[in-house]
């Protein structure tokens, strides 16, 4: 099913960090990072809407509220305090009808790239990786009815445009669009400036010059939302944060004429930017930042609230190798002084990414038979093995979900919830779940294929495909409307635990 707008088609390897398997028979061993959603970010997919599904309610753990003297201080636990304070904070209100089922607007037509003269070595050359690129489709993607799509017409179509002679840059959009006139949203192609740039940001190395934010449309309200900030950025240093919304940059809306966001956030070193800001609940307020080199892993945020011994960690995605330890050290500040009452992962905004992330953190929480990958011709068990991490085997979870939560992390939710380790609140997430595997043709460019579905025991294959992870408790958020301080979401899951009215 598409969900995603074509105008943003070309951003695939930007909007989402997909799932991936690593290692495989001529695959390559990583996964695919999303090279676009550094200044500028993220486009916004489309929730998946009408489903229903039945399932089991996790077992809530009651949890006593701790006393005054029991009470940690950020200063003591090694973690900051996070800004909704249990009893104090009051949540947001969101408008009516947040969350409810959307259609789904037809896409628009596509429009091919224009055929140029080039030279005929640079066509054969292309016709011959457009061979390989079709027959892995034809011999590994995941559904063999393509997607009801008439593949010979396809694979022609694009035959016969290749032939007419396509730059190098109009060729790879054109093998996307083989993937869009299939009607997949997940699987992709990188050219090999994209493959290697996507490569040096999984092993945490990203390297950009820009003000150090990630962030994502909002095309209702022609804004664009800030997910996350890299520390030591121009942002973070300005006091900007998640939840912040940038409005224009250089006296011109952030967004295009199709809501996507327009690529005018990076510059070069040195420069100077000049946005306008609005804070959830504030008035809009301009700022000059001057643009800089920004380097190392995509950061993951964590918070405790003290006198609940509550822990929160933000997950942004799961396509960086860093992430696991990042995440362990989260845990280990967290509990630096005494165990935590419950934890709550926050996935809203999690677009997916290597399965060797997802197994590590997965095994912080539980541990063995956890279904099966299930591609055209077999079975692969997906195991977990078991990792105890400052009670992390028997913290109480909660996991918050949303429209942007996507593949792995959809599958990392999914999993916590149908084992009825981890309550999920929130709404329907995107149900784009596909295992890709990865295949590298001369000169390094790179497709990622969708290759299985996943099946949760007692479950049919691709269920949560078509379904999405649907939340125990539906509390409906919408990231620019909200921040940390009165965020639904948090005041929800502390009812969960035992400590909320």
């Amino acid at each position: 099913m598409r969900r995603l707008r074509l105008p943003l088609l070309v951003l695939l390897a930007a909007t989402l960090a997909c799932n991936t398997l690593l290692p495989r028979p001529t695959a390559t061993p990583r996964a695919p990072t999303p090279t676009g959603i550094f200044d500028p970010p993220r486009s916004t997919p489309t929730p998946a809407s009408g489903a229903t599904s039945t399932k089991r309610v996790p077992t809530r753990q009651p949890i006593a509220t701790v006393t005054p003297a029991e009470a940690l201080t950020p200063e003591a636990s090694g973690a900051r305090a996070c800004d909704f304070v249990p009893g104090v904070s009051v949540p947001a209100v969101m408008p009516p009808g947040l969350g409810a089922p959307t259609a789904t607007p037809p896409p628009p037509p596509i429009e091919l790239p224009p055929n140029i003269a080039v030279d005929a070595d640079v066509t054969a050359a292309q016709l011959d990786l457009y061979d390989q690129f079709t027959a892995d489709i034809e011999n590994e993607y995941v559904y063999p009815d393509f997607n009801g799509a008439d593949w010979p017409a396809i694979q022609a179509r694009y035959r016969a445009l290749i032939e007419g002679g396509l730059t190098d840059d109009d060729f790879y959009y054109a093998l996307n669009l083989v993937l869009y006139d299939l009607g997949d949203d997940h699987s992709y192609f990188e050219s090999p400036v994209e493959a290697a740039q996507a490569d040096q940001e999984f092993a945490g190395n990203i390297d950009y010059v820009g003000i150090g934010v990630v962030v994502e449309a909002v095309p209702e309200a022609g804004r664009a939302t800030i997910v996350y900030t890299f520390p030591g950025g121009a942002a973070a240093e300005a006091g900007l944060r998640a939840h912040d919304s940038l409005l224009t940059v250089d006296g011109e809306p952030i967004l295009d004429d199709t809501g996507g966001i327009k690529n005018i956030i990076r510059g070069e070193a040195g420069s100077e930017i000049a946005l306008t800001v609005q804070r959830p609940g504030g008035e809009p307020f301009d700022l000059t930042l001057v643009r800089r080199r920004i380097t190392g892993a995509t950061p993951v945020d964590y918070c405790l609230m003290p006198a609940a011994r509550v822990g929160y960690i933000f997950l942004p995605h799961l396509d960086d190798e860093t992430i696991p330890d990042q995440f362990r050290a989260a845990l280990d500040a967290l509990t630096a002084d005494a165990p935590l009452a419950g934890l709550i992962i926050d996935n809203r905004q999690n677009g997916g990414g290597a399965n060797t992330v997802l197994e590590a953190l997965l095994g912080l929480f539980l541990s063995g038979p956890q279904g099966f990958f299930v591609s055209r011709d077999a079975t692969r068990p997906f195991d977990i093995q078991a990792e105890e991490r400052d009670g992390s085997q028997a913290v109480p979870l909660v996991v918050l979900v949303g429209p942007d939560t996507v593949s792995y992390g959809e599958i990392m939710t999914g999993v916590l919830q149908a084992a009825g380790r981890a309550t999920v609140l929130g709404q329907t997430s995107l149900g784009n779940v596909e295992t890709m595997w990865a295949y590298t043709y001369p000169g390094g460019a790179r497709a990622w294929i969708a290759h299985e579905t996943f099946q949760y025991p007692g479950q049919a294959a691709g269920q949560w495909e078509d379904t999405g992870i649907i939340p125990d408790i539906p509390v409906p958020t919408r990231w620019d409307l909200f921040t940390e301080a009165d965020d639904p979401a948090l005041a929800a899951a502390l009812v969960v635990f035992g400590l909320g009215q």
